[in-house]
């Protein structure tokens, strides 16, 4: 795990210098599929008859074949030798008398009918043109070998392919990391198999959603909409009645004048290190709370990989929160600007490990922290809040999620 340097960081967090979303997307998309087809290739015939004509050719049978080639000639050739022998027959008294129909079949006569069937086949003849020919190698296989060895080195796809070899880090990325968990919403309804819509202790407690004594919101499966493959979580101004979990009478019911929505991964998807990232986009209502979160079987560690607690269309946050002893609570916030986290997604990520925990928007870190409480299994929260400050009339307000992504690190 790379970490960037805190004035790398520090710097990137001051002057947002974020690429852009599209950019990122495009940039990465094509990258995985360029590794996609490099893999594929690596197992295709194509290559592997490359690297068989080039064992082939390094083993220099080619050489051997061109030299003895060179070497067979027509001269002294038992071709040679059956037509000199074939010539001279024709020329004898017996041969010339059994050719004029007044003649006996004599043993030489019948020598010379044997090599006349031979040197007149064509057989002979196509063997004698090829003795004489200046291009005995390039009518071999070990000819046709070569050209085929060479075409393919010369060919793009065996030039692309090394030229990867070449750049072993381009891939970097992909083969460090494997995709765990991913859902883009393109379905009608939001994926059971995938998220709980309601909080863990909620499902496995009760089957029941419910909020915190100090929420104003009521958290319901009604606050979800879905359409062109994002998932768009609603804060609404609404009454309703719910659960509200308080420390000291436990779930109680209790009256809500708002509604909201959250979603989680805690039945099905707990790492205790890896990447996470979301593409995001968040409207800006004063009073209300949209946040991407980690965490576990407790209160604390959370790991926010986002949060947003103003109304500021320029800024968002990235923070951990960690109990600190006595009760109390260890936070470390840093807001990020240059942004307009209420008109364009981002991309939003936190990376961590036993050591270190990297947050980034769009790929470039912003946010670095040790990881002082490793090793604890966390799952992701998604969720908007109300608090005390909200205004009315600017709801409702949405949390819009394009999609969810969670990779484990490969074993290199």
């Amino acid at each position: 795990m790379a970490i960037p340097s805190k004035f790398k960081v520090f710097t990137n967090r001051i002057f947002g210098n974020f690429k852009n979303t599209e950019t990122v997307e495009a940039t990465r998309q094509a990258l995985e599929k360029e590794y996609d087809e490099f893999n594929d290739f690596q197992n295709s015939d194509e290559l592997k008859r490359y690297l068989e004509l080039e064992e082939w050719v390094k083993s220099g049978e080619h050489k051997k074949v061109k030299a003895e080639l060179s070497r067979l000639t027509f001269k002294n050739s038992e071709e040679q030798k059956t037509e000199k022998e074939f010539k001279k027959l024709s020329k004898s008294k017996s041969v010339k008398k059994f050719l004029k129909n007044n003649g006996p079949e004599t043993p030489e006569v019948k020598r010379y009918l044997d090599l006349k069937k031979t040197v007149e086949s064509d057989e002979f003849k196509k063997r004698k043109s090829y003795l004489l020919s200046k291009n005995k190698f390039e009518q071999s296989e070990a000819y046709t070998k070569l050209k085929e060895y060479n075409e393919l080195k010369q060919s793009d796809r065996i030039k692309w392919y090394f030229s990867l070899l070449k750049d072993s880090k381009k891939f970097d990325e992909f083969r460090r990391w494997s995709l765990e968990f991913y859902d883009d919403f393109d379905s009608n309804n939001i994926d059971s198999q995938k998220w709980l819509t309601k909080f863990f202790w909620g499902d496995a407690l009760l089957n029941k959603n419910y909020s915190f004594s100090n929420d104003l919101q009521n958290y319901t499966d009604k606050n979800f909409e879905i359409e062109n493959s994002i998932l768009r979580i609603v804060t609404r101004k609404e009454t309703s009645e719910g659960i509200a979990w308080d420390k000291k009478f436990g779930f109680v019911p209790k009256n809500f004048h708002y509604t909201s929505g959250v979603i989680n991964t805690g039945h099905v998807l707990r790492l205790k290190e890896g990447k996470v990232e979301a593409k995001v986009r968040v409207s800006c209502n004063p009073g209300v709370t949209h946040a991407f979160y980690l965490v576990g079987n407790t209160v604390l560690p959370e790991i926010d990989v986002f949060i947003k607690t103003d109304s500021n269309p320029f800024s968002l946050a990235g923070a951990y929160f960690t109990p600190k002893g006595n009760g109390k609570i260890s936070k470390s916030i840093s807001k990020i600007g240059g942004v307009k986290c209420n008109q364009e997604f981002y991309i939003l990520g936190v990376e961590w490990n036993k050591n270190n925990i990297v947050w980034s928007i769009n790929g470039t870190p912003y946010k670095v922290e040790k990881n002082t409480t490793p090793d604890i299994p966390m799952y992701l929260v998604l969720a908007s809040s109300v608090n005390s400050k909200v205004d009315d009339s600017s709801l409702p307000a949405h949390f819009e999620i394009d999609w969810v992504r969670c990779y484990l690190p490969q074993q290199l």
